[in-house]
Parts: C-alpha cells; structure tokens; sequence
C-alpha cells in the first residue's frame, strides 16, 4: 500500500535541521520569501540585521573621499563610523537551528516561488497551470489543471505532499452575467446582482490573480477617478496604460474586493480595497446553477475525476517539470535542498465489506457500498404507519398528486408499511404565502408529515415550508417537485425513494450494521460558516439513543461570533446525555465523540478547551474517546496490484 498523499521525500543536503540565518551571497537570487509573507518575527529579525550589517560595511568601504573640509570631511566620518557600525552588528547577530517542523512555513514560501518559475497561478494554496485549459463547449466553461502541494516534516523527514487538483473558469465575463440578470430582473436588478456575484471568486487574467467579490459598487463605473503616486487617474485610462486594454462598456458597475491587512490588534489598520473591471473579471469555482446542470456535470467530471494511474502519471510529470527548471532548482540549491521522487510505502489492513441488515434479510455491501437497490426491494428495518398525514399541493398538479397516491399503495405494501389516504389541501394561487398559511392552519397535533407538492424548484418557498414544519409547527416535512412525478417510466422508483425518506423522518430506520458496542453513545459535532454572508454560525451535535445506532437525538446552537470552539457545545452534549437517561434507564459506560471542522492550527486550542468540558459533565463516570476527523485533506492512499493501482480512502 503506498500513500501518504503522495509524499515526495524532501532532504536538506547538509544537515537534519535548517540554519535561519544565511549570507547575502547566497540570498541574492531569489531567497523564497516576500516582504509581506509572515515568518516568525525574530527570524526575521536575524536575517535583517546581518543583512544591514553586510550592506553598511560594503557600502561605506566603497566609497572614495577626497579630505579637505565641509562634505568631504563629512563623508569621510560617515564611511569611519558605519565601517565600525557594520562590525558591531556583525558581532551580535547569531544563527540558531531550528527543527524542520519549525521551519515548514519557511519550505511552503519557497515552493510558490518554485510553482511561480513554472508559471503556475496560484488559487488559495493550490497552484493551476493557465497554458493547458480543457474547454467545455456546451456551458462555455474551462478546466486548469494543477496541483496543491504542501510541505511538512513525518516520520520519514521533510516531505512533499502532492496531489492533483483541478479549477473551473467561466468564458463568460462577469459583465455578461449582469446583462443577463438585468434583461431578467430590471425592477430588482441591483438586489438580485447583489446576491448572485457576492462572496464569488473571479480572476483577471491580465495579471492571473484572484479577488473576492465583497461588493458592487453601482455608483462608479469606469471613468471613475482614483488616486495615484503621479495623480489623478481614471480606471478607462489606468488599464490602458498599464495592461494596453481599451475598456469597451463605460457605463458598467465597478466591483469590490476588499482585502483585509495583517496588523497588531491593538493598532487599527486600513483594509485594502481593489476596485475591478467587470468586463475584465470571469468567475471561477462551481455555482449552483452548473451543480443543477446534470449533463453539464457529467461532462466536466470526465476532466476532473482521475484514476489513481493517472494521478500517479501527473505526480510524475510534476517532478519532471520541477527537476528540469533550472529557476526552480536553483531555488532549491540555495537553501540546500533536493526533490527525489520517492513515494511513501506502507503496510495496511483491508477491511471486508460489511453486512446490511434489513428487517428480514442480510445483504453485503460490496467493494463500492452500494445497496440501494437492496432497499428498495426490501422489507424495511423499523416502519412507521401512515395514519395521519396531510398534502399540500397547487391546483394544477392534481394529477401529480394522483400518480404519488398511486404508486404509494403499490410500493408501500412491499415495504411492509400500511398507509391510510391523507387529508388533500388544493391551493388556488401558487404563492408562497398560501404554502404557509396552508400549512399554519391544517397541521394537527395528530400530524405524522406534512408532504407539499410544488409546480417547480424555488428556494425561497422551500426555506419557507421547512422554517413553519422545523420551527413555528415542528413536524416532519417531505417536499416533492410535481415534474418529478410526470415521468412514467421513472414513477415507481421516485416514488420508492420518497416512501424511505418519510419513514427515516417520521422515526422508522431502513436497515443497520452490526456494532460490538454496548451501552456506548456515539456523537458527531460540526460546525457552518457562511462564507458568502458573514453573520451567525452554527454548531451541531447528533448523538446516538439506542444499541442498533438507528434513533439519534440532534441539537444545533447559533453562535453570534465566527468561531469554531464553542461552550455551548456542553449545554448539548448534557441534553443529549438526559435523552439517553430517558430511553435506556441509564448512561452509557463510554462516549465517542467525531469533531469536525477543526483546523491543524487549533488541535491545542481543542485539547484544552473544548474537551475539557465535556470531562467536566460527569467526571470519571463516563469515559470519553474525542476523535478528530478533517475531510479536506490531501492525503491518498492507494492499494497496490499488478500494474495497476485501486483508491481505498481519503479521510484520515
């Protein structure tokens, strides 16, 4: 089994640390580190100061004074007194070793300015390449192919952890877009701009960099004036100045990116605002509008999913290209360091497939873990009766209704569920409000599900339907789109899916594992940030209630800042702990705990923090096993066969 995600070994030539501290002949090239990068402040602080002493000596040792009196005897005290200056300097600076895992950020710097001899461009960590585009005609789209590439000491040394990566660009500008969405929505044009671009990523690709839109400004456009070092300057004269482009549009909106400075927080500094070209700016990333496009996602899943052969094939062509770059080496030799392509073997255990449980059968899951077909043909696990329930549909969609009853009787009995026909609501409009007020007056106490049937796809009403059924009116909710239920050849299976989904709602389970656990709580905590409209965040927890782990009890906790440690994580976890008091008489003997969503960088702010309070509950009586799981990690592993490589997992 080789993995590690795809560890090149990365040796430092002279020694098991690095020294931070060098001479300015080797630094003269290219030293991998930017002014505004961040290494830690007395490094720097060393590397500056013999800098300064190297500069000061050579400087004033150079130059050739002529002795007489004013400036010339001026100058000649000047070169005396900082000849002097630049050896007292040069006695205090001290070079000091550091561990590799020190010194990873450093290793990290140097590697973009390697990926920048390579004319890579860099999107957050990972770097694409924009000469090998792979173009989709049908949604006017284009694929850049990459890497994302990270340095980091192991247990066999100094690695590089290399995987291949992809980024999809729009061909339509960003200009297009607002055109569009005015022809579309002239009343709300600003409004409905607003919401559609902001918290998206664009690139220019004038300079190939990345912004995020923060905003749009309506009230500028480009003959609009900013300040500069030679004056004032309009943005339809700065772009052909300095990048020779001739705006067409000088009537578009500009766009906003506001870019916040690293600073002491104790000092106030100014953010930095970028003003950008919509006509200049093309999006990248997946919107939701592709992610709805199934045929358009297909066609791009054939550039974007590899097979291990062909990742390994691409990891190869990356030390290829780094060995044969003279710039890139040269980087690397100056810090004395070498890339060998020597990827991580390790010895793994193979799992066999797991056994499903259904009600009255056992099937096996199989190497890819698909079983849904077993659901559909099997007699559920634990079933909930239909006995009250309701439907809620617009008038035009009575035959959709028909055609879901229909079926329903027909699937339900090989289910092994009885239903009894529910109470129809007819509405006349098909408007939002009458979705709510339908649901506000007819839900009951007796209510099993609400089931609304809506003529098409509109986010705002299905936000609406599942904030009255999970807030105002808790009952569970299962909303079907009527186009769904036009298909004949389709019905049967449709209507089987939507049969399972309300019976796991309403407290039934499909099917189950075999767990050798016994009186153990199983929880799973995460947490949501809206990344798109910074606001509120929100932490969940989900616990485990009984032995075949199929009844959960969950609980989500708003938080008002952006944060990932919360305390209100132990008000859940106490709650969560009384309802499994409540159903099995008495509490578990163990807890595991899956955290997700927490970082590298706040493991120790984990550890000391946030587990502590949940040993603080019941102290001794519980024990507890805290499991961290990062999802967004580039670690493959791959089990080896004759010529032939089989991906296994991708979590850790």
């Amino acid at each position: 089994m080789s993995g590690r995600g795809n560890l090149l070994s990365l040796f430092n030539k002279k020694t098991d640390a690095s020294v931070i501290s060098y001479s300015s002949g080797d630094h003269a090239k290219d030293s991998g580190l930017d002014v505004d990068q961040s290494i830690s402040s007395g490094d720097y602080y060393r590397l500056a100061r013999e800098e300064i002493a190297n500069e000061v000596s050579i400087t004033f040792k150079n130059v050739n004074v002529s002795f007489g009196r004013g400036r010339a005897q001026l100058l000649q005290n000047f070169q005396t007194d900082g000849q002097q200056l630049g050896r007292e300097i040069s006695k205090d600076v001290n070079k000091k070793k550091e561990s590799l895992k020190n010194c990873s950020q450093l290793y990290n710097i140097l590697f973009d300015r390697v990926m920048k001899t390579l004319n890579y461009v860099r999107f957050d960590r990972k770097q694409y390449d924009p000469a090998r585009p792979k173009i989709i005609p049908l949604g006017k789209l284009e694929v850049w192919p990459g890497y994302v590439i990270a340095v980091d000491e192991y247990e066999g040394g100094l690695m590089l952890c290399c995987d291949v990566s992809h980024r999809l660009l729009c061909q339509r500008t960003v200009l297009d877009m607002l055109i569009e969405i005015y022809q579309h929505n002239k009343n709300l044009y600003q409004e409905v701009a607003k919401k559609s671009l902001i918290g998206s990523i664009v690139i220019t690709r004038y300079n190939n960099r990345t912004y995020r839109i923060d905003d749009i400004s309506f009230d500028q456009n480009p003959l609009s004036t900013f300040d500069t070092r030679n004056g004032i300057i309009s943005y339809l004269e700065y772009y052909q100045k300095h990048h020779h482009i001739n705006i067409k549009d000088k009537k578009q909106p500009l766009l906003l990116s506001i870019k916040k400075t690293r600073g002491n927080d104790s000092i106030q500094t100014d953010d930095i605002r970028f003003c950008l070209i919509p006509e200049l700016c093309y999006l990248t990333g997946l919107s939701d509008e592709i992610r709805a496009d199934h045929k358009l996602m297909r066609d791009i899943v054939t550039f974007t999913r590899v097979s291990p052969n062909q990742r390994m094939l691409a990891l190869n062509k990356f030390y290829e290209n780094v060995s044969q770059s003279e710039d890139a080496q040269k980087i690397l030799e100056n810090w004395g360091l070498s890339l060998f392509k020597n990827f991580n073997n390790l010895i793994g255990r193979q799992m066999d497939p797991e056994q499903i449980y259904f009600a009255t059968k056992s099937v096996s899951a199989g190497k890819n873990s698909e079983f849904s077909r077993d659901a559909m043909n099997n007699e559920m696990l634990q079933i909930i009766h239909l006995k009250s329930w309701i439907i809620i549909h617009f008038r035009n969609d009575l035959k959709a209704v028909k055609s879901l009853l229909d079926n329903m009787e027909r699937c339900c009995k090989s289910f092994g569920m009885n239903m009894i026909k529910p109470k129809i609501f007819s509405l006349d409009q098909d408007r939002l409000d009458a979705y709510v007020d339908a649901l506000r007056k007819n839900i009951s106490i007796d209510t099993q599900i609400a089931v609304c049937i809506c003529p098409n796809t509109r986010d705002d009403r299905y936000s609406a339907i599942k904030k009255i059924c999970c807030s105002e009116v808790p009952v569970p909710s299962q909303v079907i789109n009527a186009r769904t239920l036009f298909n004949e050849a389709k019905n049967r299976s449709i209507v089987q899916k939507i049969i399972l989904q309300m019976n796991c709602k309403m407290g039934g389970s499909l099917w189950t594992v075999k767990i050798p656990f016994k009186n153990v709580m199983v929880c799973g905590i995460d947490s949501y940030h809206d990344h798109n409209h910074k606001g509120n965040s929100v932490t969940a927890l989900v616990a485990s209630l009984n032995s075949s782990y199929t009844h959960w009890y969950s609980r989500a906790v708003v938080q008002t800042k952006r944060e990932e440690i919360v305390s209100g994580l132990t008000s859940s976890f106490e709650a969560a702990l009384k309802v499994y008091v409540k159903h099995n008489g008495k509490l578990p003997q163990s807890v595991i705990i899956y955290r997700d969503g927490i970082g590298d960088g706040q493991l120790n702010l984990c550890s000391q923090y946030e587990i502590p309070q949940f040993e603080a509950i019941f102290g001794n009586r519980v024990k507890i096993t805290f499991i961290i799981v990062q999802k967004r990690i580039n670690t493959r592993f791959f089990l080896v066969s004759i010529n032939k490589l089989n991906v296994q997992t991708y979590n850790k």
